[in-house]
């Protein structure tokens, strides 16, 4: 596995190709794929053995090889070549989604509620049918048999539909006792009881796969695609498909403060680093020919390598087998002006933060009221669509606010350890919370740590179950009424009022805690046709309702702070603000900066041993190329270990500073896409 920490530039070509027409493939050449790799200056290629069709690359018996083909194996030659030429070759295999294995075994699919078995192009094998993982594995064990592979990427391990199938209706009954509740209704403990089955047996699915691989062949690595942990509850994903993997790797297509944010989740979730941020060369995966522009496909890569990742490219073959070469030139440019970046991370940095962002993937529940399961699976046929949690959405706001903050943070996950590295945990809407991680939240605080909890969090254990209060109620210093606000509410603070537009639980606070702000309710219900105080909006009422908005609770050493809504979100302008204003008033920023504007990222990262430090900053806007930073300006702690050189990483030249106080200081003439500056150690 030694391939693992020394590729940080890496590459997919997609291909997903029908043999629907005998050109399609037909001019395909490993020889000349190779070449574009090679040119490209990649360290990594993922090679694919059988697509989405269920059309396999090499000559199999189990399945149905790609007829444009003719019986070659472009498969095994692509490995052999690639390997020759020093470039790390990794297999890629889809499960779930295989249309061969739908039509050879019907008894495989998975169906919904209504009895379908597909979604358009799509079609789907259930993994809790046992004739699934037997033709997968078989079919797996035909090409892991070249000693040339280094690792294997296992992709869409997920549930693309709410699969009501005989098998997984007789698995539920076996298990939990129940049948498939009709109704998706995240207040009823059967059907969280049934959410957790298909995580459950997603993960089991998981772990068989990777096992079974192990078994075969012990010297490779395994992953699964895991960019579902910000899709949501339904692909029924958990952390259980990360422990599944050797590192965390998936493709995500939702800009740059998705990937700012998805970069910390696959380090906070991965077993070994780096973790691996995949994204296409195009606009998305639906667009075949619109290419992403050179500055937004460097900006990818040094966000990724900013957070301590690897960054891989997907490129699509055409029809008949054919890449373009221009692509190829632009990949080459791109890593020889990011090598020196690569260069600097691959010590094996780490990103580091002060403040963490907990993040609760059970909690990823919807956020409507209780539904038909029918009405679910017909509305919710794109399976790979962002649906709307709180839980994502308030993370995410919190990694902007944070971001813009220019404050250092890492996610907080079930996964996580140790919490005493961090001032301030940030924990939005986390309702549904295993009991282990309450009591990682009540002993951090305990141990003076200082926790901010919105909203729902630690109302339901994880299975659903709930005492009608905050489990969390005692550290909070807030307990629950049973009652909700309507749509619309307002944070009540300092003589401002916050607006809130989302239903948000009514507290009361204990004796000894200090209420911070109180919960104002419009006049009149905010869809009353013929009461109201005003016709467009439903401003806030002239008293406060009674009920704490926001509130601090000393607990042991620490402090608990509680705001009823999910105001750190950071919707508009007004929400970031208080929310950025709620942070400051906990923690004290590590690095101060000047010049530095908000749309820049700077994250800092260390080895495990603390030895080599480095602060990265990304300079992406929204408008690119970006307009270059001048004379930026920054102060942080210095680094433990004793006297220090400070190196600027893209061309190795020194930079000035000063040491005061324990801090160090120094300024930057100008940064354009990026700049990492790295603290060495001199001897004294």
């Amino acid at each position: 596995m030694s391939w693992l920490d020394k590729c940080y530039s890496r590459l997919l070509v997609d291909n997903h190709i029908t043999d629907c027409r005998p050109e399609y493939m037909s001019r395909y050449s490993p020889k000349e794929y190779v070449r574009l790799v090679k040119l490209s200056g990649v360290e990594m290629a993922m090679v694919y053995s059988c697509d989405h069709n269920g059309n396999c690359y090499y000559p199999t018996k189990v399945g149905h090889m790609h007829a444009g083909l003719r019986g070659r194996d472009i498969f095994g030659e692509v490995v052999d070549l690639l390997d020759r030429e020093g470039i790390v070759p990794v297999a890629y295999y889809t499960h779930i989604f295989h249309n061969d294995i739908w039509r050879r075994h019907p008894e495989c699919r998975q169906h919904d509620i209504s009895g379908r078995d597909r979604h358009g192009r799509y079609r789907y094998g259930c993994p809790n049918n046992p004739g699934t993982a037997e033709f997968h594995f078989a079919q797996m064990a035909e090409f892991l048999t070249n000693k040339k592979l280094r690792g294997i990427f296992v992709d869409m391990t997920f549930w693309p539909m709410i699969c009501c199938c005989d098998c997984c209706r007789e698995k539920f009954r076996r298990e939990c006792g129940l049948e498939i509740p009709t109704m998706v209704d995240w207040e009823n403990p059967d059907w969280v009881k049934f959410q957790r089955f298909r995580e459950r047996s997603m993960a089991e699915y998981a772990a068989r796969t990777t096992q079974f691989i192990r078994n075969l062949r012990p010297d490779i690595t395994v992953t699964h695609q895991f960019s579902p942990v910000l899709h949501g509850w339904y692909l029924g994903q958990s952390s259980g498909i990360a422990e599944a993997c050797d590192y965390c790797s998936g493709d995500f297509y939702g800009g740059k403060m998705q990937q700012r944010f998805a970069v910390k989740a696959f380090d906070a979730f991965t077993t070994r680093r780096p973790f691996e941020f995949m994204t296409s060369r195009c606009v998305s995966l639906h667009d075949h020919t619109s290419a992403k522009g050179d500055d937004e496909l460097r900006m990818h890569a040094l966000t990724t390598l900013a957070n301590g990742g690897a960054y891989f490219f997907i490129d699509a073959i055409n029809p008949d087998g054919t890449l373009s070469e221009k692509f190829y030139r632009t990949l080459s440019d791109i890593n020889r002006r990011l090598e020196p970046f690569r260069k600097a991370v691959s010590k094996g940095l780490r990103i580091k933060g002060t403040v963490g962002i907990y993040f609760s993937m059970p909690s990823c529940v919807g956020s409507s009221g209780p539904v038909s399961l029918e009405k679910v699976s017909e509305s919710d046929s794109n399976n790979m669509s962002i649906r709307r949690n709180a839980v994502v959405e308030e993370a995410m706001g919190m990694s902007r606010v944070l971001t813009e903050l220019h404050i250092p943070y890492e996610l907080v996950t079930e996964r996580t350890i140790d919490w005493s590295k961090f001032d301030l945990v940030l924990v939005g809407n986390a309702a549904y919370l295993p009991a282990d991680e309450e009591s990682k939240m009540r002993n951090y605080v305990y141990s003076g740590g200082i926790l901010i909890a919105t909203g729902r969090t630690s109302i339901h254990a994880d299975d659903g179950t709930g005492s009608g209060d905050f489990s969390l109620g005692d550290v909070l210093g807030v307990h629950w009424t049973g009652r909700s606000t309507g749509r619309v509410s307002y944070l009540s603070k300092d003589g401002e009022r916050l607006f809130c537009d989302a239903p948000a639980p009514l507290v009361t606070a204990e004796n000894d805690t200090n209420v911070l702000g109180m919960v104002n309710m419009p006049d009149f219900p905010p869809d009353d046709p013929e009461s109201y105080a005003s016709i467009h909006s439903n401003p806030p009422g002239l008293e406060d309702s009674g009920f704490v908005g926001m509130s601090e609770h000393r607990y042991g050493k620490g402090l608990a702070v509680y705001i009823y809504d999910d105001v750190m979100t950071g919707r508009n302008d007004a929400h970031r603000r208080f929310a950025g204003e709620t942070v400051l008033r906990y923690v004290k920023p590590p690095v101060e900066c000047a010049n530095l504007p908000k749309s820049a990222e700077l994250t800092l990262l260390a080895d495990e041993g603390g030895t080599t430090r480095c602060v990265a900053v990304v300079n992406y806007q929204d408008d690119l190329p970006p307009v270059p930073l001048r004379d930026v300006k920054i102060r942080l702690m210095t680094p433990a270990g004793g006297v220090f050189r400070l190196v600027r990483v893209s061309d190795g030249s020194g930079v000035p500073f000063v040491l005061e106080n324990g801090m160090l200081s120094f300024t930057v003439d100008h940064i354009d896409e990026a700049e990492f500056f790295e603290f060495k150690q001199e001897e004294k």
